[in-house]
């Protein structure tokens, strides 16, 4: 957007700074959380955790941004669920 509409990008930072810097500091506190975790538990089941937020993405887009739910989220959902269940059934 810098090359191309930059005038409009900063027109937009300006505007909205509050949001842009929390969204920043939110990005940054959450991954400094998942290396946290992957320096308590074993790296495999962080990871597969971590991509859990794969289904809450899809859920509140879902349901605050009205985006289509159709059945390939559905399918790629419950195979991260299906696949967190395993990992915690075989102890991993």
């Amino acid at each position: 957007m810098l090359a191309t509409r930059r005038a409009e990008w900063f027109d937009y930072m300006r505007a909205n700074l509050g949001k842009v810097i929390f969204g920043g500091v939110a990005s940054t506190a959450a991954y400094g959380l998942v290396i946290y975790a992957m320096s308590l538990g074993a790296m495999a089941v962080v990871s597969s955790l971590r991509e859990t937020s794969v289904i809450f993405a899809a859920i509140i887009g879902a349901l605050f941004l009205r985006e289509p739910f159709g059945a390939a989220r559905i399918r790629a959902a419950t195979l991260v669920a299906l696949g967190v269940v395993i990992m915690r059934w075989l102890g991993i």
